[in-house]
C-alpha cells in the first residue's frame, strides 16, 4: 500500500511540476547562436540625454 502511495505521490508531483511551466516560456528558442542577440533592438538616447550621461560620467574620470 505505501509502495503504490508513493508512486502516485511521484506521478502526481511530476505532473504538477510539468504543468507549471508558463506558456511564454514554451515557445523560446533552446539553442542560441553564440555572441547573436535575439532581443528587441535598443532605441536611440536623444541628444539631451547623451550630454547628460557624459556630464555625469565626466567626474568620473581618472
Amino acid at each position: 500500500m505505501a509502495r503504490r502511495m508513493a508512486i502516485l505521490l511521484t506521478v502526481a508531483l511530476g505532473a504538477a511540476l510539468l504543468a507549471g511551466c508558463n506558456d511564454e516560456e514554451q515557445g523560446r528558442a533552446v539553442h542560441l547562436d553564440k555572441g547573436v542577440y535575439k532581443g528587441a533592438a535598443d532605441t536611440r538616447l536623444a541628444p539631451e540625454q547623451v550630454d547628460a550621461l557624459l556630464q555625469r560620467s565626466a567626474g568620473q574620470r581618472f
